[in-house]
């Protein structure tokens, strides 16, 4: 058997936490080497060109905004950031109901209260569902860690109930919030999960919305790639790992499939919880931070791309407003972003939450009943003509942040030497976001830079807080929660 090939650090996997963990260390003077399973790096925001048409497309449309500073470090690093497209400053989204637009907009008023504005001009609310949404409002904005694992056993639903939210919040936009955010429906949602972010929305003021104006994946991996292959390091794709290996006490390197050993000082596995625990010594698997590995679930969705005989909308992004009936949460029209894209017809990428209910449909079907809703939306479009059409079953948007799911989230530091832990459903504080992944690998190399002896601030914070927002949250964190939630919770501890 040959002998074993020498690491500081092995980083498995080469999605968006790997590349950025590889990417803090560059500096580390560090012997690196990342390893990749699929061809083509960027994991879960991977992206490749159609092979019928050429056009970039991605794992799924994806949004960012200028609350996510782990994410834009890493494209600025790149040297990448000014590919990302911007909606106007205002203009959050568009959700229709029908073919009626509602426009959700800041306002000038400062967070909490920024959207106001835009929900009293909803015509499917009245002041009492406003007035019924202060009850997760006042818990959310004095929302601790401890207060999040407390509420963690909670349903979205039963919370929401319990704080007295009106039926047509509910349905108008906590729906909406639990499916396009958390990519679960609201009665199987933590509500720790669910207030958490609910929490980041109100408290910190997102003034952009943004789109890769690329593919997604080419905002990150090339550049990534080519810093870290100049570096010296190797970046395998195609290549799969067989087991961690380790004595009782520490991690001491990784077996690949073709019998290859990479000793390392560090592993860090960005890997999904099942992948990892398929990998770990069964005496490893028993220990608290890695035996809820298991107990995790994936999210599967669909991603539907439409290429149209012409302009349908100017419109970069909507979404349709939450019934449980509907295939579709959101669309994007391509030929609106891509900035070189001129008067070219359009292509319209989509997204299938929770696509385990229609996991038996054919593309067929799915491509045909994606145009009814666009059109529903869209009425003008019945004059376009549907030149092509590809859809992408992906079996992970996230892990299911279901009861019990903040309790579980492990630290970046596992409890065997040597193992880090990164990726988007690690506990970073965040709902499982591209920010989440980044600032999980940032974390994951001040993690190696401390052992190493030379500690590096590589974590950025999140925007400040407005003013108000921390006076109220201050009020909050001081007021009882109502009975109702008190019980509720109380019951399931």
């Amino acid at each position: 058997m040959s002998s074993a090939l020498e690491f500081d650090v092995v980083i498995l996997g080469g999605g968006i936490a790997g590349l950025t963990c590889a990417v803090g260390l560059l500096d580390a003077g560090l012997r690196l080497a990342v390893i990749e399973r699929d061809a083509l790096l960027g994991g879960r925001a991977r992206s490749w060109a159609d092979p019928t048409t050429g056009d970039p497309v991605h794992v799924g449309p994806h949004i960012v905004t200028d609350c996510y500073p782990n994410f834009f470090r890493l494209l600025e690093r790149l040297g990448t950031a000014d590919r990302v497209v911007w909606e106007p400053e205002s203009l959050l989204y568009t959700m229709f109901d029908g073919d009626r637009a509602i426009e959700l907009r800041r306002s000038s008023l400062p967070p909490p209260v920024q959207m106001l504005a835009t929900l009293r001009a909803d015509p499917a609310l009245g002041l009492l569902d406003l007035a019924s949404n202060g009850g997760p409002a006042r818990v959310a904005l004095g929302l601790d860690e401890q207060e999040v694992l407390r509420l963690d056993g909670l349903d979205g639903s039963a919370a929401l109930d319990a704080l007295g939210v009106r039926p047509a919040m509910q349905r108008r936009y906590w729906q909406f919030a639990a499916m396009s955010i958390l990519n679960t429906p609201l009665e199987r949602v933590s509500a720790g999960s669910l207030l958490r972010t609910f929490h980041h929305a109100i408290t910190r003021d997102a003034v952009r919305v943004g789109f890769p104006g690329v593919g997604l994946g080419d905002l990150f991996v090339p550049g990534a790639r080519a810093a870290v292959e100049a570096a010296g390091h190797p970046v395998w794709t195609s290549t799969t790992a067989a087991e961690i290996v380790g004595t009782d006490a520490r991690a001491t390197g990784v077996r690949l499939a073709d019998g290859r050993l990479l000793r390392a000082r560090h592993v860090v596995s960005t890997l999904p919880p099942g992948d990892l625990a398929a990998l770990l010594p069964e005496s490893w698997q028993q220990r608290a931070g890695l035996d809820a590995l298991r107990w995790f679930s994936p999210v599967p969705y669909i991603s539907v791309y439409l290429w149209f005989d012409r302009r349908i909308t100017a419109r970069q992004f909507w979404a349709r407003s939450y019934h449980p009936d509907d295939l579709n949460c959101d669309f994007y029209d391509y030929a609106n972003i891509y900035p070189d894209w001129g008067a070219r017809p359009s292509l319209v990428g989509s997204n299938i939450i929770d696509a385990a209910r229609v996991a038996h449909w054919s593309d067929a079907a799915i491509v045909e009943r994606t145009r009814e809703e666009l059109l529903e939306n869209l009425p003008a479009a019945r004059a376009a003509t549907l030149r092509h059409a590809t859809v992408h079953r992906i079996p992970l948007a996230v892990q299911a942040p279901r009861p019990g799911f903040e309790a579980r989230r492990p630290p970046a530091r596992a409890p065997v030497d040597g193992l880090l832990l990164a990726g988007d459903w690690t506990r970073t504080g965040l709902p499982s976001s591209m920010e989440s992944a980044a600032a999980s690998g940032w974390r994951a190399a001040e993690l190696v830079w401390a052992h190493a002896g030379r500690p590096q601030a590589l974590v950025q914070p999140l925007p400040s807080r407005g003013r108000l927002a921390r006076v109220l949250m201050a009020a909050s964190r001081v007021a009882p929660w109502p009975s109702r939630l008190r019980r509720a919770t109380t019951r399931r501890v």
